[in-house]
């Protein structure tokens, strides 16, 4: 079988590089690529997949929204979402799922067991942030605190949030327990940090669900305060270990992804 990880720019991507030391180590002779499809070529889409003979995909930005009008069906979290991060090819129609806020939520809840009680502040509005968002309001008890930039994008939530602005964010950071960036500011080549800590508490745990740089700034900021941190590896390779058993129906081997990973980050091989 042959899946794929389609973006723009896609180069960066470490998922070929998981999926193919997973399909080695359970013994399957499975292909994964990254396919590079800029958006004025999106179009194509349909035909791309076709003649790469893909049998399932997954979507990074700035295409998660952009391939809903080209499913035939989707799942319902990525309808709540709005979002879709895997595509199974089956009977040669195109089913759409979201993985992303399940492999950050199932990472999360072990490295922070009492996540029901925490009061918990995303930052950002965007498609990942509704996937975490919809996946975490599974199991947290105090209502979720969002905030972003420009208030409007919340118009399009379906969820059931506390949406503030970023200053507000910033004025009440001691407030949480847990804050977590989704926006790419911090990204490789960015280093932005998306809002000033000076109000963190001191056990606040700071997370990102960026693993490329393995600390972001507002990690490294909230490191150098002695907060606890927590990247985006964990997302990234339980979300890909989700989108495999969507494609075969199996159990992914989730320690050799998460080690191939690790190992290429620290650049040992």
């Amino acid at each position: 079988m042959k899946f794929a990880v389609i973006g723009s720019p896609i180069s960066h991507s470490l998922s070929p590089l998981m999926h193919n030391a997973n399909f080695k180590s359970l013994k399957l002779n499975h292909e994964y690529e990254a396919i590079n499809i800029p958006v004025e070529q999106f179009d194509h889409i349909k035909d791309i997949i076709k003649d790469k003979e893909i049998d399932g995909f997954n979507i990074t930005i700035p295409h998660k929204e952009r391939i809903i009008p080209y499913l035939d069906e989707i799942d319902e979290q990525s309808k709540t979402v709005g979002a879709v991060n895997t595509v199974l090819i089956k009977d040669n129609k195109w089913i759409g799922f979201n993985t992303d806020g399940i492999g950050y939520v199932t990472g999360l809840r072990q490295v922070y067991p009492d996540i029901a009680n925490a009061y918990i502040l995303i930052l950002g509005a965007g498609g990942a942030s509704k996937g975490i968002a919809n996946e975490l309001a599974k199991f947290v008890k105090p209502k979720l605190t969002v905030a972003n930039r420009t208030m409007s994008r919340f118009d399009s939530w379906q969820l059931n949030v506390n949406p503030i602005s970023l200053k507000t964010a910033e004025e009440h950071l001691d407030e949480f327990d847990i804050i977590i960036n989704t926006t790419p500011a911090g990204m490789a080549g960015n280093e932005e940090c998306i809002i000033d800590l000076t109000n963190l508490s001191s056990e606040t745990l700071v997370s990102d669900i960026v693993y490329i740089p393995y600390k972001t700034p507002i990690l490294t900021k909230a490191e150098l305060l002695g907060n606890p941190i927590y990247n985006g590896l964990d997302m990234f390779v339980y979300q890909g270990a989700e989108s495999f058993k969507i494609w075969t129906g199996h159990n992914a081997d989730v320690q050799e992804m998460k080690h191939t990973v690790l190992t290429q980050l620290r650049g040992e091989c």
